[in-house]
């Protein structure tokens, strides 16, 4: 069976990132394992098991991206890939082997569809940071949490809590480095979110594309806006 190429958490907008984290992976862990078995346990064909444990990836994956939405779009987001899990579940147990195929090519779609999402809200955050000076004006706002990467099959990630300080809705911008262990740079995430009502709380998902044996997550900029 072909891995998905990042686990990533099953998350809704206020929900623990790095915790899930660890149940999705558990959940794949047990889906391989399934399907390496299936012609003997259970009567489910090794075909059903594989698209299923695919499609539960893919909509955990998108899920766990959804967290850098606001609004709508993350509680949609968080709505259809509960709705995507609990219909692979279904047909994993009927071993449908139609419904499976199907359920994996539409939470393959869905994965896209929020990752196009999630790439127009990371380029306003990027803009936002264009031109801001030192650390910018919300350094204090945001509290960073790092995520082993054992958790998340090597990739770097972490959780920001960002609250908003002020009187007023508020949008912010956030640029977090992750570090090896001699303190190099392995890679850079900008990410944002929008419509932070004064005295809010709202937490997001950083995550990197470069697996690394060990990373440092530190919060560099920070930009209310």
């Amino acid at each position: 069976m072909t891995q998905h190429p990042r686990l990533r958490a099953l998350t809704g907008p206020t929900a623990r990132a790095g915790a899930i984290l660890a149940a999705a992976a558990a959940l794949t862990a047990g889906a391989a394992a399934c399907s390496s078995s299936e012609k003997t346990v259970g009567g489910i064909s090794p075909a059903v098991a594989s698209a299923a444990a695919e499609a539960s990836r893919h909509a955990a994956s998108a899920a766990a991206e959804a967290s850098e939405l606001t609004g709508a779009e993350a509680s949609d987001a968080a709505s259809n890939a509960a709705a995507l899990i609990s219909e692979v579940a279904s047909a994993r147990a009927a071993s449908a082997s139609a419904a499976a195929s199907t359920l994996e090519s539409r939470a393959a779609a869905f994965e896209a569809s929020v990752s196009a999402q999630v790439s127009k809200a990371r380029a306003s955050a990027s803009a936002a940071l264009t031109g801001v000076a030192g650390t910018g004006n919300a350094l204090g706002d945001v509290t960073l949490t790092g995520i082993p990467t054992t958790a998340t099959d090597g990739f770097p990630a972490a959780t920001l809590t960002i609250t908003n300080s002020t009187s007023e809705t508020a949008a912010y911008a956030v640029q977090v480095d992750f570090l090896d262990g001699s303190g190099a740079t392995v890679e850079t995430v900008v990410v944002g979110t929008t419509g932070l009502g004064a005295g809010q709380t709202r937490t997001v998902l950083a995550h990197g594309d470069t697996k690394a044996d060990a990373a440092n997550a530190k919060v560099v900029r920070a930009q209310r806006h």
